[in-house]
């Protein structure tokens, strides 16, 4: 009988560990700031026509993001929650993703691929997903099961398996417009 009750705190002992390494966690994720710079590059498929340009990234888990932008200076995409600001070459959007649901994907996708939660990623834009290795990185595809007027048809993304930080993400839209994002001294707080 003596024996049994040792069995039993040690599994008690242990089921508290373990109750405190994911409270930890989770808290750990909460608290969770990435900073990186980033540069885009958007290629418009029907006439060739590329641009780049490059700033600042920061996102703080669970959904805030800001995208500043040095070149062209003055530009940004923030996620603040609900909110979505844009201002790209001057013109300026306050969006409430309640009453938007585009932007609301658009959004949640974004997140999520910051996140490395690639399977809800496919999940918002009605897609499937595949993943493999490739030397020190995870490359993940989602490709779109049907057409749309709007969205992503695919959507291509690198991990560092390391630390599963985000490296670089293309997002194809239906449109035939492509914007490929590569981060580069990223930091994690």
């Amino acid at each position: 009988m003596h024996h049994f009750k040792i069995k039993q705190n040690r599994k008690d002992t242990m089921k508290n560990l373990l109750t405190a390494l994911f409270t930890m966690s989770v808290f750990v994720l909460s608290a969770q700031t990435i900073e990186s710079t980033f540069q885009q590059t958007r290629l418009i498929k029907a006439s060739g026509k590329s641009t780049e340009s490059n700033g600042k990234l920061q996102f703080q888990n669970p959904d805030k993001l800001n995208m500043t932008y040095t070149n062209p200076a003055g530009d940004y995409f923030i996620i603040d929650g609900k909110t979505v600001k844009i201002n790209l070459k001057g013109k300026k959007a306050t969006i409430d993703t309640d009453k938007n649901a585009a932007v609301r994907t658009q959004k949640n996708t974004l997140l999520n691929c910051i996140k490395g939660n690639w399977q809800e990623a496919a999940s918002d834009n009605n897609a499937d997903f595949s993943s493999t290795d490739k030397g020190k990185d995870k490359i993940v595809t989602i490709t779109a099961k049907k057409a749309s007027l709007k969205g992503y048809s695919k959507i291509t993304l690198t991990y560092r398996k390391a630390d599963n930080m985000l490296t670089e993400m293309t997002l194809e839209e239906f449109n035939g417009i492509v914007n490929t994002y590569k981060m580069s001294n990223i930091s994690k707080k």
